[in-house]
């Protein structure tokens, strides 16, 4: 507005009615307008732990007029409750029985072995609560270190177990209150991984803890140290051994039983293995002690390769890997430390693991696959020698066997130690139902090796439900995915690179497929 030409005096008015005006202006939105729900309509209104606020599982259907979605059938499969392996350890004010004396790991046995620290041992966790207690205290009963143990969560439900908010049933249940009371450490990943997403995550914990070197084990393990002194059954995972020497061949091979001079546990054999590499070559990557179920990495050598190719999720990742640490000149090798069974059931008393006398060891399925009669009886089947009450060719080497065994009982280290001689007696019984396992796993390759990673289907309405069908199914799909990156990756679609092609490490991704 101008106010040229106007008096003196009106002009001089005009600035303090207008800021009065625009003061009144203000307050009005204030009192009125400021307060009222038309206001700013496109905000929402925040009203933190108010009654009216949805629950986390309403569900909202749509008000549209589509059809309704067409449902697949539902399973006819019951899938069996979770049973909790370990009930002893369950109750609050309960602590884990002691283990086998001389499997007690003696303090700073790492520096017996030239190291500067102990190395930890890295067990991956996503599904299946049973399968992973009864691998940590099978490490824990055979000598390992509860301090050296490192359980990684990698469920992906944030901090939900560590608050205690799922149920036994649910596939991603932990029980952090159970690992405290063993001792051992829990490492959370911030998100879920995939299997070469973990290994790159242990590389990173590595490097941020300083461990030049470090041990990984997967969860569906059952592990034990030679307390009966040599053990010649082959497993259904063992590789051929490597040896340096005969003198190698025969210390691994023979090694002494729980309460001879000379007896160590799985946890020593490792160190021991350790020290030996480190001195004795320079451009060591893995050392396999049953392939990679039990593994000490060389930090050095991942990093030299780039580590673990995360677009690899799953199957193909370890071929990827071991292809270009082989091609950079790292040695990769199958040695032998302890008995390593790969199981796919759970001890039904993990009580066994710590030689209660009260409990007989045996195994149950926590997710059976039907029976496949693979021996059908025949109707005319001549006798065997067992079944005319003779003896066979195994159950007589079998008997020469338990008289050397209980002629050495008998004298162990030249004292009579009953605890011991019990305790190993009992161990016997226990590596068998071992062995069993492990056999059980690998009876049908293509349907039971696998069945327990889908054997629980618990957890509806629990914090970061996902459907354990929907999950099983996306597993195999990226698996799939992985295999194909390998084989556009290498243009060859068969995992032994070195050994079937003449692919150098610098050729990723730039060579034609050479399969029609």
């Amino acid at each position: 507005m101008a106010l040229v030409g106007s008096p003196r005096g009106l002009r001089s008015l005009v600035l303090p009615i207008g800021l009065l005006t625009l003061v009144l202006v203000l307050v009005a939105l204030y009192r009125g307008l400021g307060v009222s729900e038309n206001f700013l309509p496109n905000l929402p209104i925040i009203n933190v732990g108010s009654p009216k606020q949805a629950g986390a599982h309403e569900n909202y259907r749509p008000t549209n007029t589509h059809a309704p979605p067409k449902y697949k059938p539902t399973p006819t499969f019951a899938a069996q409750s979770v049973i909790d392996p370990f009930p002893l350890l369950s109750k609050p004010t309960t602590t884990p029985p002691p283990i086998p004396e001389y499997n007690v790991p003696r303090p700073g046995l790492h520096r017996e072995y030239g190291l500067s620290y102990s190395p930890p041992l890295f067990i991956g966790f996503t599904r299946q609560w049973p399968m992973l207690l009864q691998c940590v205290i099978s490490y824990l009963t055979a000598g390992w270190p509860p301090e050296s143990i490192f359980v990684v969560e990698n469920t992906g439900v944030q901090n939900s177990n560590a608050q205690g908010k799922l149920s036994l049933q649910n596939p991603f249940f932990l029980d952090y209150a159970v690992l405290r009371k063993l001792r051992v450490n829990v490492i959370q990943t911030p998100v879920l991984l995939t299997f070469s997403q973990m290994q790159n995550f242990f590389l990173s914990t590595a490097h941020a803890r300083a461990w030049p070197y470090y041990f990984y084990s997967h969860q569906d393990v059952l592990v034990f140290s030679f307390e009966d002194g040599p053990d010649t059954i082959v497993r259904p995972s063992d590789r051929d051994w490597f040896f340096y020497n005969e003198e190698d061949e025969e210390d691994i091979m023979r090694p002494a039983a729980a309460g001879q001079e000379g007896y160590r546990t799985i946890y020593e054999n490792c160190l021991r293995e350790l020290n030996r590499t480190v001195e004795s070559e320079k451009r060591w990557a893995f050392r396999w002690f049953q392939y990679d179920h039990l593994t000490l990495v060389n930090r050095a050598a991942l990093d030299a390769v780039g580590g673990w190719d995360s677009l690899m999720p799953y199957y193909g990742s370890d071929c990827d890997m071991n292809a270009r640490l082989e091609m950079d000149g790292w040695t990769m090798r199958h040695r032998r430390v302890g008995i390593i069974n790969d199981v796919s059931t759970v001890l039904e008393d993990l009580a066994v693991l710590y030689r209660d006398p009260n409990v007989t060891p045996k195994f149950i399925d926590p997710n059976p696959v039907p029976k496949v009669d693979e021996r059908p009886q025949m109707k005319h089947e001549k006798p065997s020698k067992e079944e005319k009450g003779g003896k066979s060719e195994k159950d007589q080497k079998d008997s020469k066997k338990d008289q050397e065994i209980q002629k050495r009982d008998e004298d162990i280290n030249g004292t009579a130690s009953i605890s011991v001689a019990r305790s190993v007696e009992y161990f016997r019984e226990l590596v068998n139902v071992g062995n069993d396992m492990g056999a059980y796993k690998y009876r049908d390759d293509k349907n039971a090796r696998n069945s327990w990673q889908n054997s629980q289907h618990g957890g509806i309405g629990e914090p970061y439900y996902y459907n354990p069908e929907g999950f099983s199914t996306s597993f195999w799909i990226l698996a799939e995915a992985g295999r194909e990156v390998f084989r556009q990756k290498w243009g060859h679609q068969d995992c032994n690179l070195v050994e079937e092609t003449a692919l150098k490490l610098e050729d990723q991704w730039l060579v034609e497929k050479d399969w029609e």
